[in-house]
Parts: structure tokens; sequence; C-alpha cells
């Protein structure tokens, strides 16, 4: 358990390189064991099939003998068995009652008496002294003999075998730990190499800035998904913070005017409009718009802010469109009495918008027609559908906005004539507030127009 929980606390490169190794040594050691058992049976396997043919010619030779079986015909056997006899093994025959007739021995032995051997075994294993011996024994029957013959094998060239097999394995498990060890490391550095370039960008991005980037490798594995995911992660950071920042550049130049301007008449009416009323009318007059214009902008910059964590509300159903439309455009026809709204709803399923966020779009809209239409007062508010999708637009036929503004003007605090867009109370936020209600349900919001002629608004909801 300490074991473990000291590689536990290694760095990962480390961890890789032992469990690696481990990995190696383990499936090796099991390996080399079935082969040390397998190449073992198989030599002692060899030993017995020896024995067994040594004592086959044996006892061929005696029963091929001319005539009754007997001592002196044993007795004369012995240089057979000393030809077929192999080195370190002994061969001998005794009667019945365990006495020796004849033996022959290749090698030094201990003294082994006839009655220390287990007679009822044909195949059997005894120790003598620190040497293991194979002990094979068969039946001698004849007319004038009965006993046995006993073949008495060393398995000292087999343990000679095993020891030098133990040796060379162990040898080679140990080069094998070095080997595994070696490359394990090497490949934990290869693994490692991505995510220590990961740590050095990181390390760079928290010094220098958002503006570095991880390499994205060509191969497609885990690391380059990372990596890819990582620098898009960054992208968007970078992205969110350039805004932020523009919008705090935006809002502090947005605020910076009224404030300005209320802090001059307050001046003017400390020093000389306690005593002078037009002073005093002027100032107070001119510091309650200001007041309103700050209102609206912060009021704005709060719908803005509540956006990125929308709640939840009551959901609009397709009864209920035509119906917030005409609520919308009686509010605005009692503000504006000029203007005349012309709808045409022909389409009303939408489903999975709140019933606040679609009022808050066409009061954005409706607002921004309104203010950009001097001359001729004509709006005209349209539903439809378009391969199964919700369209709503809103036309106006005013001052338009020239080309070049187009992209720009769903940005935070964007207006295209700043002067007026200021006389008129505007805060530059109105489109990207409802930008951003359309693209909450994945929707589109796409503004068509031509300076001088007029403005559409076409916005596209896909129905879930």
């Amino acid at each position: 358990m300490n074991i473990v929980k000291k590689i536990s606390l290694l760095s990962w490169k480390w961890k890789l390189t032992v469990w690696l190794s481990a990995s190696i040594f383990f499936t090796f050691s099991i390996f080399t064991f079935f082969e040390y058992h397998t190449v073992s049976s198989w030599l002692l396997k060899q030993e017995e099939n020896s024995v067994k043919q040594t004592m086959n010619e044996l006892l061929k030779n005696f029963h091929s003998s001319s005539g009754s079986l007997a001592k002196e015909e044993i007795q004369a056997s012995v240089p057979f068995m000393e030809k077929i006899n192999t080195k370190n093994q002994l061969i001998r025959v005794t009667d019945q009652k365990g006495n020796l007739i004849v033996s022959q021995m290749n090698g030094d032995f201990p003294i082994i008496e006839p009655n220390q051997l287990l007679g009822y075994k044909k195949i059997s294993y005894f120790t003598i002294g620190k040497q293991q011996s194979l002990i094979y024994s068969q039946s001698l029957n004849g007319k004038d003999f009965s006993g046995k013959v006993e073949i008495i094998r060393l398995l000292d060239s087999y343990d000679l075998v095993r020891k030098h097999l133990a040796f060379a394995m162990m040898l080679f498990a140990l080069t094998t730990i070095l080997i595994s060890a070696g490359i394990g490391y090497i490949l934990s550095l290869q693994l490692l190499k991505p995510l220590s370039i990961i740590t050095k960008t990181m390390n760079k991005i928290k010094s220098a800035g958002f503006k570095e980037r991880i390499p994205v490798y060509t191969q497609e594995d885990e690391i380059s998904e990372l990596s890819t995911l990582f620098n898009e992660m960054m992208d968007r950071i970078d992205d969110t913070f350039q805004q932020q920042k523009q919008f705090i550049e935006d809002a502090s130049h947005e605020l910076r005017t009224p404030i300005s301007i209320l802090e001059g008449h307050l001046s003017m009416l400390n020093r000389w409009g306690k005593k002078n009323p037009d002073i005093l009318e002027e100032s107070l007059q001119a510091s309650v718009e200001e007041i309103a214009k700050l209102k609206k902008l912060v009021l704005s910059l709060l719908n803005l802010s509540k956006l990125d964590h929308p709640r939840s509300g009551s959901m609009i159903m397709p009864e209920n469109v035509g119906e917030i439309i005409h609520h919308t455009v009686k509010d605005f026809h009692m503000l504006y009495k000029d203007f005349q709204f012309i709808e045409k709803i022909q389409y009303t399923n939408l489903y999975g918008v709140t019933e606040q966020h679609f009022q808050q779009i066409l009061t954005i809209l409706l607002d921004n027609a309104v203010k950009y239409s001097p001359v001729k007062k004509e709006i005209t508010i349209e539903t439809m559908e378009l391969r199964r999708k919700f369209v709503l637009k809103i036309a106006d036929n005013g001052i338009g906005i020239p080309k070049q503004d187009l992209p720009k003007v769903f940005d935070r605090f964007y207006r295209v004539d700043k002067a007026r867009s200021r006389e008129q109370g505007g805060t530059g936020l109105g489109l990207a507030i409802a930008r951003k209600i359309v693209e909450y349900y994945e929707g589109e919001i796409v503004i068509e127009s031509q300076e001088g002629v007029g403005t559409k608004v076409i916005v596209t909801f896909l129905n879930k």
C-alpha cells in the first residue's frame, strides 16, 4: 500500500514509466513461468522415456534368452547392461526377497540398499543425498526366477539444465526491466510532450495575454482534439475579453456625455442659478432630460446583462402571436399618432419563445423604425411561413442605413448617425439586445436596407 501511495505522488512521467515497466515485467514473468515449467516437464519426460527405453531393451534381452530364466543367465547379462547403460544410471536385478542378483553402475552413486526404494511403483522419484533420482522398476518372472529389475537414474543433467534455464530467464527478466523502463520513459516523454507544450502555452497566456495558441498535430487523436478544443476555447475567451473591453469603453463613453452635461448644469446652478430663475429652469430641465437618458441607458445595460442568464417564462402560443403584435402596435400608435402601422398577420405558428422576449423584440424593432422614419411615416409588420419557419418582418420607409454600416449595426453602442441618434434618445443597444434574444432561441435576424429608401428587419425562428 505504501508503494502504491509513493508511486501516486510521482509525476506522470515517472508514473507512466513505472507502470509500463511493471506491466511488461508482469506479462513477461507469467510467460516465463509457464515456459520454464513447460520446458522442465518436457525435459523430465525425456528422462522418463530414456529410462523406459533402456528397461524395454533389458527385458527384451532377458526374455529372448534360450531356456528358462535363471540367476546365472541374469548374471551373464552384465556386458549387455554395460552396453545399454548411460551415464549417471544404475541397473540392478533383485529376487523376491530383495537380495541383489546383479548390478551395473555408470557413475558415482551413494550406497543404496534395495529396501530403501519404493517397489510398488513403476516410476517414482527419490532423493539420494542432495541429488534427485528417477527410479523405474519392472517385475521379472521366469520358470526358475522371480524378482524385479530396477533402473535408478540421477537427474543431475536435468537439474543442471533447469538451473541454467532459470539463470538465463532471470537475466533476461532483468534486461527486460531495464529495456521496458527505458522504452516507458521515452514513450512517457513523447506522450506528455503535447501536455508540456500546453502547459508552456498556458504560462505564456498567463503572462502575455490571450494571443498564444497551441500547435495542432496532424494526426487525429485525443491530444489533437484537446489542442483544437483549447484553441477554440481561447478564441472564444479572447473574443469575449475584447467584447467586454469594447463594451466598457463604449459604456464609459456613453455615460461620460450625460454625466458631463449634468456636472456642467449643476456647477452653473451652484454659481448663478440660485438667484436666476431662467438659469434654474433651464438647468433643471436639461438635468431631468439627461437623467432620463441615463436611466434608459442603465435599463438597456441591465436587459443586456440579463440575457446572459435567461429566465424561464410563459411560452408563446400560436393564438397569442397576433394578439401580442396588435397590442404592441396599439401602444405605439398611441405614442406616435401620425404614424400608420400596417399589420399583415399571415402565419402565427410560433413555439418555444417566451411572450416577454417576443414582445421585447417587437418593441425594439418598432422603436427603431419610428425613430428613423421622419418623412414617410408608414411601418409594416408582417408574419409568414418560410420552409416551416416562423418569419417576422418589420419594414419602414425611413432614411435607411449606408451599406458600409450594415455589418456593424448589431454592435453594442453603434449608431449610424451618432449625433442624430443622441438627439432622438437612442442608446445603441436595441439591436444588440434583439440579436442576443434571437440567437438564444437559435434563430436568425437579418437587416436589408437601402439609404434613402427604407429598412427591412427579418427575424426567423425555427419551431422546435
